[in-house]
């Protein structure tokens, strides 16, 4: 009979352990969701407060396109006349 009540207690110690892990889980899921549903909130508010407008994001997008095709012309100018410059200077 001991035997019958020793076991019975270490099944309920086992159940009382795999409830607190299930529920320690269960915190783990609600929170990852909520940190999900911030990130949608956030994105909703961008969206309707429009804190830029598509014709802000290309007027910005233009400009970067431009400065970077300068810098680009104007690093190939700097690289052929120095070039140049050491061309005349060996020969």
């Amino acid at each position: 009979m001991e035997e019958l009540e020793l076991k019975v207690k270490e099944l309920e110690m086992k159940i009382d352990e795999l409830e607190s892990l299930q529920e320690n889980y269960q915190e783990s899921l609600t929170h990852s969701l909520d940190e999900n549903d911030v990130h949608a909130l956030v994105d909703e508010l961008i969206a309707e407060k429009e804190l830029i407008t598509q014709a802000d994001l290309e007027k910005s997008m233009s400009k970067a396109h431009l400065q970077m095709i300068k810098w680009v012309v104007g690093t190939g100018i700097s690289s052929v006349a120095l070039l140049l410059g050491l061309l005349r200077i060996f020969m």
